[in-house]
This record gives structure tokens, sequence and C-alpha cells, in this order.
């Protein structure tokens, strides 16, 4: 086990800057497995040096991930990007298909697989010469027994990159466990200090407001330890899977819009009086999105235009576009003491997330309350971080949560609780 390679290329022999600790990555390793928080710049910096060796040699790439249920749920724009930054696409550079990656000069080639849906898929990658599993720590021990030994071309890589959850997760427990990682593993823990471009981004502020709020969820989010403060979670009722939907249960939608840094966040609920199961079935998220495309991807969700969409009312202008074209939208009735009664609500259902719904997953590891910084106790005060998925949940789910409370005489109501 290397926790820092010696001898790594410098700058100079790479053509670009790397952080240093990633310049590992240009060394031969069976598996390079990088660790760490939020904003450690693990994809970014994988996709970049990934981008420079398929530039110089063919190679055949894999990327990987569990879940995956199009082509948008990869890695692959992440890799449109750094290629264009480096200014390898065009003639006898990169070229962009729709499913996958050529570059015209090497012959090397990208593919884009999910195991989750298809975990024997992976066994037709015989011939790969590098895999990035990226979110390893959400893959299984299942997808590993196959995905390990099929990666086996003389010289092949397994390139894993993830952020660490609990220590007995597959991925932590091969790299990581009391046995030790296997031979010739390069194993790297990096955090934001390993990001020169950290302070520069909007995740900066965010980590701020945890920091602040909830050091022990800090230190699981932002530096990578285990998630040891899960008292502090907000939703701990909370299960990554699919579940059947009853004939006569229909979709509800709530929106979120983003303003300034923060991102537009739509989802599909469906909400099964039967089992108390919120289901989170379907999302659509993205930063900066000008209001004249929003319904573009408002439908990627949408069954019918005319379906009814509960948003965020402190936006009028937006619903008001949004009805201008056709949509269905009525603003939320937000007020003091709905936050709480939303999370009340959704704290006493099984709440169970596609998992197709990355963004709402992530949201569900990090949403959590704030701490006293003298006595370290919980306050039933959420940190405003991670929340706009959860925000978009409530809101689908408002006339469940006000009908609730209108029915609980020991509660103040929900625009009178004060929260």
């Amino acid at each position: 086990m290397n926790e820092r390679a010696q001898g790594s290329p410098d700058n100079r022999a790479v053509g670009v800057y790397i952080p240093e600790k990633f310049l590992a990555l240009f060394e031969p390793y069976r598996h390079k497995a990088y660790y760490g928080g939020r904003g450690s710049a693990k994809s970014h910096t994988f996709a970049t040096a990934l981008a420079i060796v398929s530039s110089k040699f063919t190679k055949r790439i894999v990327c990987a991930r569990q879940f995956q249920n199009s082509i948008k749920d990869s890695v692959k724009e992440l890799l449109e990007l750094k290629m264009r930054e480096l200014r390898l696409i065009g003639s006898s550079g990169f070229w962009i298909g729709d499913r996958e990656i050529i570059h015209e000069g090497t012959g090397s080639r990208y593919t884009f697989i999910g195991l989750d849906r298809n975990p024997s898929s992976a066994k037709s990658l015989e011939g790969a010469d590098i895999c990035w599993i990226e979110e390893a720590r959400t893959i299984n021990r299942r997808s590993m027994e196959i995905l390990i030994p099929t990666i086996r071309n003389p010289g092949s890589e397994l390139w894993w990159s993830w952020n660490p959850e609990q220590p007995d997760d597959p991925v932590d427990a091969y790299f990581r466990g009391k046995k030790g990682p296997p031979p010739n593993s390069l194993v790297v823990r990096v955090g934001i200090e390993d990001n020169p471009w950290f302070y520069q981004t909007p995740l900066a502020d965010e980590a701020v407001f945890m920091k602040e709020g909830n050091p022990t969820r800090y230190g699981h989010i932002w530096l990578g330890d285990y998630d040891t403060g899960f008292e502090t979670k907000i939703f701990s009722n909370v299960k990554i899977g699919r579940v059947p939907i009853p004939e006569y249960v229909a979709p509800r939608y709530g929106l979120d819009f983003g303003f300034g840094q923060d991102p537009f966040f739509m989802v599909k609920v469906y909400i099964i009086e039967e089992t108390r199961t919120v289901y989170i079935a379907s999302e659509a998220s993205a930063h900066g999105v000008p209001l004249r495309e929003l319904p573009i991807h408002l439908m990627t969700i949408l069954e019918d235009r005319g379906d009814y969409i509960k948003a965020d009312s402190a936006q009028p202008i937006q619903i008001e576009h949004l009805t201008a074209n056709g949509f269905n939208v009525d603003g939320a009735k937000k007020g003091p003491g709905s936050i709480r009664a939303g999370i009340s609500w959704l704290q006493s259902y099984q709440i169970v997330i596609d998992p197709d719904c990355e963004n709402m997953r992530e949201e569900a590891r990090l949403y959590s309350w704030q701490v006293d910084r003298l006595t370290q106790k919980r306050l039933n005060v959420p940190v405003d971080a991670n929340n706009h998925g959860w925000d978009a949940v409530r809101y689908a789910c408002e006339d469940h949560v006000m009908t609730a409370n209108a029915d609980d005489p020991d509660d103040p109501g929900v625009f009178e609780a004060g929260f």
C-alpha cells in the first residue's frame, strides 16, 4: 500500500498542472484508489489524467459506475469538458459520439457502462486497459467480483474514486480493511487542501456553512471521514431502491428554482399510503439553466406538460413564464414552520430513492441538523445546504403535510410553528 507514491513525474512531464498527490496516476499500478471528501478534485483530475494518457497511447477505457440509467449519468460530459480545456478535440484528436469517445490519432476508445441493471455486462469488457469506477462507494460486492477479474489485459489498471461512507462498504473493505489492499495498489486520501481551485468555487461557501453548523458532518462530507455523525442526519429513514407503483397512485412533482449559484431541482414523487412510502422516482437538476431552457429540462421527467407542479412561490416570475408556456404550475404555500412540518412528515414515512436519482442520493447523505458549538448537541435547525432536492420533495408533498398537521391537535400548524 502506497499512501503517496515516490518518484512521481513533475508537471513539466505531464504538460498541464496536476495537483501533486494525483501525479502518481501516471505511474503503473494495478489499482489506483483515491478517496476523500467533496471538493477534492478527484473526478476532475481523473478525467484530465485519462484524457492526457489516451491522447498519447492507445487505450481502451471503460468508465463504470454502479448506477447509470443513461449516458447523461456517466462521466462522459466531464471527460468532454477536460478534453476541450486541453484542446484535444478536433483534427486527429478526440471525436465525441453519442455514447462513446474515440481519439482519431491513437485509436483510444471510451465506453460507459452501469453495473446495477446488468452486472454481467462487465464480462463483455475483456480487453479494457483502464477501468475508472466513479462513485465507487456505491459499488456492491457482486459487481466488484465480476469487474476486477474481467479487466485482465497485461498492464491493465482499475482507477477507483469515491467519498467514504462506512468502513464495511465493499470498496473501503477492499482497500482500507484490516487485511490491507491487494498487491500493487496505490491508495491515496485527498482533500480540499489538495485542490488549489477549491476556494474559487461555490463549494467553499457550502463547506463553511457545514463546518460552522455541524463539525462532525463536516468531517465526513468535506474531509472524507467515515459517517460517524449518523444521528445528525436529517433523514435516516432513506434507502436506495425501486418500488412497484400501484396503478391508482399518480405522480406528484415538486420544483425548486435555482437562484445564483444554486441549482434548479425538480422531482417526481409517489406517495404510497398503504406502505407509508415516499418514492422519489425521477429527478432533473442543473446549475445555471437559463429561464428559456427550463421547459426542456422539466420535460425530461414530466409525463405531460399539463401535469400539476408545486413550485417555490418565492420565484413568481419563473412560475409565470412556465404557465405562459403551457405548464400547470402553482406556488407552494410556504410560511413559518413549513420546513419543520415537511421534514417531520417525511421522517414518518419510509423514503425510497431510485438509484438513478444521483443528486437526491447525495443530498440524502449530506442534509443534516446543526449542532450547538459548546454542547455538541443536535439543534432542530437544518444546515442551509444540500437541501434543494428536499425542498422540491416537500413542495410535491405539501397537501399531505398540511392535512397531517391539521389532523394533529398537538401540532401548532404549518404556518404558526415559527421554525
